[in-house]
């Protein structure tokens, strides 16, 4: 039997990356899925198709988290459909980021409100209104599973990043947070990825992308693929006992 058969997931940032290998993952084991986007919705549509493909059913949700005064209503949107469609749902994971590309080189003097707000809105505050929508539908079944996705420089801090090395350290404080308040019947998890291989690698030249490639001691990037593995563990039951917990995906860089 696969490890998600018949369950419902929301994966927000479905519609590339990480993301979408994670949704693609959860079809294959068995789970139907809400494919959450910002604009990209011929990407999502694609996605959907490929799960359809997989013999699960899929639908799209749109929400801009960046728009933090529409984002609540369009999350609780979200949600109502899933329970209209599918009657429940099972786990969330929150996938969905703010692409820093601009402000990431900015040190900290350099950054404005705006820039410090910027995934600090999608990033945080998104996974909460996520995780605010859902939780009463997994209450009332007494069971379901949370995953928030956070960075390794929040666990050791990087001098690049400051914004977004804020927000995903706050990411793993929410876990903890949601973890005591939604016990004891829901799990809730972080996953803390290092150099993950997305679109982000096309930007770096040669020698960048050597030098990332040589901060863990595999010596390569995490493939998505690999990351989704690793919340389909998390999401199922073969991690029945793992609760409140940052799990490290970052090919041993952090050990530097």
């Amino acid at each position: 039997m696969s490890r998600l058969s018949d369950k419902v997931a929301i994966v927000t940032g479905s519609s590339g990356g990480i993301g979408r290998a994670t949704a693609l993952e959860f079809a294959k084991e068995g789970a139907d899925v809400v494919v959450q986007y910002r604009v990209r919705q011929p990407e999502a549509k694609g996605v959907a198709d490929r799960i359809s493909a997989l013999g699960r059913k899929a639908i799209l949700a749109q929400v801009d988290f960046t728009n933090v005064k529409q984002a609540p209503d369009d999350v609780r949107k979200m949600v109502d459909e899933t329970i209209k469609t599918f009657g429940r749902v099972d786990v969330l994971v929150n996938l969905a980021g703010y692409p820093a590309k601009g402000e990431w080189n900015k040190r900290f003097l350099d950054l404005t409100p705006e820039d410090f707000f910027k995934p600090i809105n999608v990033d945080l505050y998104g996974s909460f209104l996520c995780a605010r929508a859902v939780a009463p539908h997994m209450i009332k079944e007494k069971k379901g599973v949370i995953v928030n996705v956070s960075s390794t420089p929040a666990l050791g801090g990087h001098n690049k990043g400051f914004a977004f090395t804020v927000a995903k350290a706050g990411v793993i404080g929410l876990t903890k947070a949601l973890a005591v308040e939604l016990g004891p019947h829901i799990r809730v998890n972080t996953v803390a990825l290092g150099n993950i291989e997305t679109e982000w690698v096309s930007e770096l030249t040669n020698e960048l992308l050597e030098k990332e490639r040589r901060e863990n001691l595999i010596m390569r990037f995490g493939k998505p693929e690999e990351v989704a593995r690793s919340i389909v563990f998390l999401c199922s039951e073969d991690s029945s006992f793992v609760n409140g917990q940052t799990i490290v995906l970052d090919g041993g860089s952090t050990l530097h």
